[in-house]
């Protein structure tokens, strides 16, 4: 495996935790390095940190907040 590729999934604990889990990766990013963009989207996907879940998750929390604030006003 290109050892730039081994870098950047070594620094990042959720890489790492997702190629335990799902070792096809390792022959996919050791036949060609370049799908390395495409593992990132699948493990973000999985795990869901892309930025849709972030605003997805903020909006949820915003929604709870308003909740508990009508409830104490009322």
């Amino acid at each position: 495996m290109d050892l730039s590729v081994l870098n950047k999934i070594y620094e990042n604990e959720l890489y790492l935790d997702y190629l335990r889990y799902h070792p096809k990766w390792y022959v996919i990013l050791n036949d060609n390095p370049f799908n390395y963009t495409e593992f990132e989207k699948i493990v973000k996907k999985e795990y869901k940190i892309t930025s849709y879940d972030k605003i997805e998750n903020f909006k949820k929390q915003i929604d709870f907040i308003n909740g508990m604030i009508k409830y104490l006003n009322s």
